[in-house]
């Protein structure tokens, strides 16, 4: 009779799935829990970075760090949870760029999609494509892939603005490609807004406008235009008001794997938490607050920074006065894919 060691099935054994180890193969009966999780499951939790801690290292990296020995003076907010990589949350980066009177950051271009947004920054300016976009308080300037772009501080006095890129995404991907700029070419810095002016009056747009590729043909996006806007909206089913900023002519997503938006909070009034699939980065433009992420509560208040990772419960409450948050995230990527799935509580 055959023993119980010869009745065990031949895909539980151990030295089965250690021979098929050997030959390069897994068995997906052992592998099944690991590679098909019952739902998505962030490494990172929730992170909040206060720009009254950062500011300090802003100064020092003036001080220190000449704008001419590097590509960008800028301080990136990273997430212990990713073991030392350059990441905020999955496949994004947010930053807080500095430049002084003077100081150039030079013109390069690249396969991954940032964008600036203006927190300080009265008298800087960014170089797109041959468009200069001057930075007032609130607005949002695109660096569509493989844009050229540089940045100039044109003022007399020290400026800062928030970055953000899908720089993890791609790095994942394995598809980033990088072009380094002329730094003496002074004449990439002599231009005008150029074609930005066919694209700066709202709800209009030229009768032949050329469909250029899949990012938004706008660069600069007017902060004073948005405040207009999240004034006027009505509260949305999670109780917040909140603004897409859009391609206008296609009313998708500003860039085909950075997504956008503006948000508004009414004091007092809290959010019916709502998860994602899709990560989201978190600055605060305007006002003080709490918010809600998974497990994790935390306090904020203006230019401070958070992440919240995909398919946590998250809401946020206004203190004091209304508040507003410049929100950027990988939706887009998630909803070319068809992956985007969002829950309320």
């Amino acid at each position: 009779m055959p023993t119980d060691a010869q009745r065990k099935p031949p895909g539980r054994d151990a030295d089965f799935v250690e021979q098929l180890a050997a030959a390069n193969l897994h068995p997906l009966w052992d592998r099944f829990r690991t590679l098909t999780p019952v739902r998505p499951q962030a490494k990172d939790p929730p992170l909040v970075w206060r720009w009254a801690d950062i500011e300090p290292f802003a100064g020092r990296a003036v001080a220190q760090v000449p704008i001419d020995d590097v590509e960008r003076r800028a301080l990136i907010l990273v997430n212990p949870a990713f073991g030392g990589e350059t990441v905020t949350t999955n496949h994004l980066i947010g930053a807080f760029t500095i430049l002084d009177p003077g100081d150039r950051a030079r013109p390069h271009r690249h396969t991954f999609a940032a964008i600036r947004f203006a927190t300080n920054a009265e008298g800087a300016a960014t170089i797109v494509n041959g468009r200069r976009c001057e930075m007032r308080e609130g607005d949002l300037i695109l660096t569509p892939p493989m844009c050229w772009h540089g940045h100039i501080n044109d003022s007399d006095r020290r400026v800062t603005w928030f970055d953000a890129a899908n720089i993890p995404l791609i790095r994942a991907l394995d598809a980033n490609f990088f072009e380094p700029g002329d730094p003496s070419a002074n004449e990439f810095w002599q231009v005008e807004d150029g074609e930005e002016k066919l694209w700066r009056e709202a709800g209009m747009i030229g009768m032949d406008a050329p469909r250029l590729p899949a990012h938004s043909p706008k660069y600069h996006y007017s902060g004073a235009a948005m405040r207009r806007l999240l004034a006027a909206l009505p509260p949305g089913r999670d109780g917040a008001r909140t603004a897409r900023y859009v391609n206008p002519v296609t009313g998708d997503a500003v860039m085909p794997a950075l997504d956008c938006y503006a948000m508004r909070l009414t004091k007092g009034q809290p959010m019916r938490p709502r998860r994602t699939t899709c990560n989201m980065i978190c600055l605060v433009t305007r006002g003080k607050g709490r918010s809600s992420v998974g497990e994790h509560s935390f306090d904020w208040s203006q230019h401070d920074v958070f992440s919240i990772p995909h398919w946590n419960f998250a809401s946020h409450q206004a203190h004091e006065a209304d508040a507003d948050l410049f929100i950027v995230s990988d939706r887009v990527a998630y909803e070319r894919l068809d992956l985007l799935r969002e829950e309320f509580q």
